[in-house]
C-alpha cells in the first residue's frame, strides 16, 4: 500500500494537483486529481478499497465509524521530501468516498511566491491592522490558508497563537493547538485558554460555522487581532456566510477589517499556479 500511495501522490505533482478524490461503488472505483483545468481521471490497476482503508489507518480514523464522515492527517516521505496529508472519508450505503488533500507541496516562502502580481501595498496596509477580523477566503483548493501563514511570517514582534483542527502544517514561528474533543480541548475552550496568553494575534484555521465565527468575533471584540480562512465565492459572498453563520450585521460593521479573496490562475510569468487577489479593506 505504500508504494501504491507513493506512486498516487507522484502523479498528483506532476500535475500539479491540490487533492485526489477517491469513489469506491460497487464493480466501479475512480481516481480523480483535482487540477487548475478541473477533475482528471487517474488510471488505477490497484484495489481502491484496499488503498482508501490504508488512508483511513494512516490518518489515525476509527474503522468500526464506517457511517460518520471522518477527517485526519498524516505524514510520508517520498524521495527523502515530507509532505503532510490530509484524508476525509465519507461512507452510504452504496458509495465510499474520499479526498486525500496534498498540503504542503506549494509552500511559500514569501508574499512575491504566491503570485506573479505586485501584491506587497496591499499586504503591507493589512499589516497595519492591530484589532479586529481579517478573513482570508475563496473556494477549495484556492491556496488561502498558505496565504495567511505566509503573510503571518511576515508580522514582527507578535505572538501568534493558533487554534487548528486538525493542524495540517507546522510552523515555528507560532503556538499551534489542536482541538481534540475526546480529551476536552474545545474550540470554545482553546479559545478562552489562548486569551490568557496575552496574544497579539489569534488564528483560527478555518471558519466552518457558527461556533468558529462566534469565537471570531467575541476574541475580537476583545481588542485581540484575529485572523481565520472561510469558503466563499467571492469577497462580498463572505459577508454573506457570516451572517449565515448567525453574525449579525452590527458585529460584521465593527468587526470585519478586511476580506482578501484568491483565486488560482495561471501566473503571468508562466511558472505554474499563482493566486489572483482581491483586497476589500471595510469601514474605510
Amino acid at each position: 500500500m505504500e508504494r501504491i500511495l507513493e506512486n498516487l501522490i507522484v502523479s498528483a505533482l506532476s500535475k500539479r494537483s491540490t487533492d485526489i478524490h477517491f469513489q469506491i461503488e460497487e464493480g466501479k472505483q475512480t481516481v480523480l486529481l483535482r487540477s487548475l483545468n478541473g477533475l482528471v481521471s487517474l488510471p488505477l490497476d490497484s484495489d481502491l478499497s484496499d488503498l482508501y482503508e490504508y488512508c483511513k489507518f494512516r490518518a489515525n480514523l476509527d474503522l468500526s465509524m464506517n457511517m460518520v464522515p471522518q477527517t485526519g492527517s498524516f505524514e510520508v516521505i517520498i524521495r527523502k521530501q515530507k509532505f503532510n496529508l490530509r484524508f476525509s472519508a465519507i461512507e452510504t450505503y452504496h458509495t465510499r468516498s474520499g479526498v486525500l488533500r496534498l498540503l504542503n507541496q506549494h509552500k511559500a516562502e514569501k508574499l512575491k511566491d504566491l503570485s506573479s502580481d505586485y501584491i506587497n501595498d496591499e499586504f503591507d496596509k493589512l499589516s497595519l491592522i492591530n484589532n479586529g477580523l481579517i478573513l482570508f477566503c475563496g473556494s477549495t483548493g484556492s491556496g488561502k490558508s498558505t496565504t495567511m501563514f505566509t503573510w503571518l511570517r511576515t508580522l514582527k514582534n507578535k505572538r501568534i497563537y493558533t487554534v487548528e483542527d486538525p493542524i495540517e502544517q507546522i510552523f515555528n514561528d507560532f503556538m499551534q493547538v489542536q482541538i481534540n474533543i475526546k480529551q476536552g480541548l474545545t474550540f470554545n475552550e482553546a479559545i478562552f485558554q489562548l486569551l490568557r496568553h496575552d496574544p497579539d494575534v489569534i488564528v483560527i484555521g478555518e471558519i466552518r460555522g457558527p461556533i468558529e465565527a462566534k469565537a471570531a468575533i467575541r476574541s475580537a471584540y476583545s481588542g485581540h487581532l484575529v485572523v481565520a480562512t472561510i469558503h466563499s465565492a467571492s469577497a462580498q459572498q463572505t459577508v454573506y456566510r457570516l451572517l449565515d453563520f448567525g453574525i449579525s450585521e452590527i458585529d460584521i460593521k465593527q468587526i470585519l477589517k478586511a476580506t482578501v479573496f484568491q483565486k488560482l490562475v495561471l501566473r503571468n510569468d508562466k511558472k505554474g499556479r499563482g493566486a489572483q487577489f482581491e483586497f476589500v479593506f471595510h469601514g474605510q
